[in-house]
């Protein structure tokens, strides 16, 4: 069934659109919005921060403050605990910032090169930064220091969630810091050509005078961006909030587009792109209803509104259902069990990528694939028994 934007949906790509340039919302258009539906839609999206900024220039403009809009008692509640998640973006940012700056200091002493990836720099493109939540630090490092920079992490009081497992090593503390230290851009698992293009990472780095910082070219992060939010797109969905980023990210740079489209036409993804450019550009630069978006433009928007910042699951198994059939038709029996092998004997790539240990002694491998079953059953058992629901009824 064909899925499509409803009211509230365009309510909140309305104020992000208004905060985006300092733009007053109406009035009588906020009024007719369902505050709680909006509120969730937009945490959902990682969106609560910008969509509470455009709120904010409303009460502003009626010179009684936000809260003499309040309907009852219950809005009132709702837009207090939205003030609250927006203020609290704009904490973590500053505290995700000391933490990074931290961090940087140490690989700068100990002569390991490295590049801040993502949100870190694009937030700073927004009118304000705290418009731009951030999860979590990401940072591109000199992969053949990865146990030096563990040692950091242990030793700053961090837990190692993850290490020497596929392309990043990920790092959490309370309250709210959590680093994603990659050691490649795309490893094992993903996209081969990807994986190639990306292999001699430091020949399209730009390095800083004094320091061990690098960054990439205006044209060569946008790149990066696309490839990115594409392989999300591909697999589970992506949100909103990737058209958001590139829209600030045009408006903000003067790209070389004949250089972008050459090179994402090798990683194959012009296509995507141009799509997904039309469709930042028509919504947030042109402020377009999405009545105007073409039928292709429109269904990869309402992909994005139902899958949340980072996707789902339900997204995810119909992606990769209908990538195994090769056709948008209606999933046959014989995919379906195609998918249910794949989860149970993943590829060697996967092997490769997430247990090296266990790719390096193959004799293992069956011993490992029941050890995974039992333990898949035991730790995430209602979360698999939902995906194979969502298969059967495909």
């Amino acid at each position: 069934m064909q899925k499509e934007i409803d009211k509230t949906g365009a309510d909140m790509l309305y104020l992000i659109t208004c905060a985006l340039h300092s733009q007053t919302p109406y009035k009588d258009k906020v009024c007719g919005m369902d505050i709680a539906t909006l509120y969730r839609y937009a945490k959902r999206h990682t969106l609560a921060a910008i969509t509470y900024d455009a709120l904010e220039l409303l009460g502003e403009s009626t010179g009684d403050g936000l809260y003499a809009l309040a309907k009852d008692d219950t809005v009132v509640s709702i837009l207090t605990k939205w003030k609250e998640t927006r203020d609290k973006a704009l904490r973590k940012n500053l505290m995700l910032d000391v933490a990074r700056k931290k961090l940087f200091q140490y690989m700068d002493a100990e002569h390991i090169w490295y590049m801040p990836l993502k949100g870190a720099i694009l937030k700073e493109l927004y009118p304000r930064q705290e418009m731009r939540q951030m999860a979590d630090n990401d940072v591109l490092f000199d992969a053949t220091c990865e146990a030096a920079v563990k040692d950091y992490f242990v030793k700053e009081g961090y837990e190692v969630i993850s290490y020497a497992k596929g392309n990043h090593d990920v790092y959490e503390k309370e309250p709210v810091y959590n680093f994603e230290m990659h050691t490649s851009l795309f490893g094992e698992a993903h996209n081969e050509i990807w994986a190639e293009y990306y292999k001699d990472i430091q020949s399209k780095l730009n390095k800083s005078d004094n320091h061990f910082q690098y960054s990439f070219t205006d044209e060569d992060f946008y790149i990066y961006f696309i490839v990115h939010a594409f392989k999300h797109f591909d697999g589970c969905g992506t949100g909103i909030r990737y058209f958001v980023d590139s829209y600030v990210y045009q408006n903000a740079k003067n790209l070389d587009w004949g250089y972008i489209e050459e090179e994402l036409d090798k990683l194959g993804v012009l296509a995507f792109e141009k799509t997904f450019r039309s469709v930042s550009m028509k919504i947030f630069g042109k402020g377009e209803d999405v009545s105007q978006l073409s039928e292709e433009e429109y269904s990869m928007l309402c992909d994005s509104m139902f899958a949340g910042t980072y996707g789902n699951l339900q997204s995810g198994v119909e992606k990769k259902l209908h990538k195994m059939q090769g056709n948008e038709d209606k999933i046959t029996n014989r995919t379906k069990m195609k998918y249910y092998m794949s989860r149970l004997f993943p590829p060697m790539s996967f092997i490769k990528a997430y247990h090296p240990l266990v790719y390096r002694i193959k004799i293992i491998i069956p011993l490992f694939i029941v050890f995974r079953m039992v333990r898949g059953v035991l730790i995430n058992g209602k979360k698999l028994m939902k995906e194979a629901k969502m298969v059967l009824k495909e």
